[in-house]
């Protein structure tokens, strides 16, 4: 079995596939899970209302903008019940005088509004409103997602994604802290390079700072402006060296609005695992019970996702071989 980076979920992955095949109909819905999240507000929740509140967050949007996804998610009166994401960007371009090319386009654009609407919760209908203007922590993270894969017990690599909203004037870098030791690749063609520094006694801060458009030097990242930072995490040691890996945890320091931290296992599978949301490190619990017993996929994959998580207290999967 094999996992690729694209099990490292996230919301914009979801938008994006949500807007082919038959668009935004409920048994498509209900596969994508985060969007599902974000919309519902109760497990009583119909489909019609989730509907009701994606339609709201695309309305808030420009209205060249909101016209495009309401042909592009099959909502809109002449694009409704039409299959196929190629067929439903003929309609919006026979509507606006423009090729499917140019649609496609812009679609992506649209998509990132769109996201920044259904994390930050603002629109009318948002069933929990998690907007604020500025943080005093100078950034606030719409999206993080961290994917640990082990391999016959043993950690292979950590697959990291964070979207997050600068909110201070001319920032350097941002740091993300491990425990454990590792080296860093930043994804290629992305917007950061690393530098690594380690602290006595307590692990290792991966200090990534914002380059150029030409990606030759660094310059500040700008206020107001949203950033991808993408990179994964590899051993130092060769994998025998290491025992074998039974936690996979994040503490959330700067506020995140949407967080998913998932483990994939390679081979051999944990005969029990569990999860905690929100506790110190001596909080957290040492064995599945009814109450925190979790199970993996078909694809050998576990995880859980979070809302509107910071402090600095610890939510992840622990496990037993």
């Amino acid at each position: 079995m094999t996992l690729d980076r694209d099990d490292a979920e996230s919301l914009a992955q979801e938008l994006s596939l949500l807007r082919k095949n038959e668009g935004f109909i409920q048994r498509r819905l209900f596969k994508a899970a985060i969007v599902d999240e974000v919309l519902r507000g109760s497990y009583e929740d119909t489909f019609e209302r989730l509907k009701s509140r994606f339609l709201s967050a695309i309305y808030t949007l420009e209205q060249n903008e909101s016209a495009l996804l309401l042909d592009i998610f099959a909502l809109s009166p002449e694009a409704e019940g039409v299959a196929g994401l190629e067929k439903r960007r003929q309609i919006h371009g026979s509507k606006i005088g423009r090729g499917i090319e140019t649609v496609a386009s812009r679609e992506e654009s649209a998509l990132r509004h769109l996201h920044s609407r259904l994390v930050t919760g603002t629109y009318a209908q948002s069933p929990l409103v998690l907007h604020v203007p500025e943080m005093h922590g100078g950034i606030i993270y719409e999206a993080a997602s961290t994917m640990v894969i082990v391999e016959n017990r043993k950690w292979r690599e950590t697959r990291e994604y964070y979207r997050f909203a600068n909110m201070v004037d001319k920032l350097d870098y941002v740091t993300v802290s491990r425990s454990h030791d590792g080296w860093v690749n930043p994804q290629a063609g992305g917007d950061f390079k690393v530098n690594t520094r380690s602290v006595e006694g307590a692990g290792y801060d991966d200090h990534f700072w914002h380059l150029d458009k030409a990606r030759t030097k660094t310059e500040p990242m700008e206020r107001g402006q949203i950033y991808d930072l993408k990179f994964t995490v590899f051993p130092e040691q060769q994998r025998e060296e290491h025992a074998a890996l039974k936690l996979a945890s994040r503490a959330f320091h700067d506020r995140t609005l949407l967080a998913s931290i998932q483990v994939g296992f390679i081979g051999d599978k944990p005969r029990s695992l569990w999860k905690f949301e929100r506790v110190s490190p001596f909080a957290r619990p040492s064995n599945a019970n009814e109450h925190n017993s979790v199970e993996l996929d078909d694809r050998g994959i576990v995880g859980i996702r979070l809302r509107d998580v910071h402090g600095g207290l610890f939510s992840g999967i622990a496990w037993e071989w």
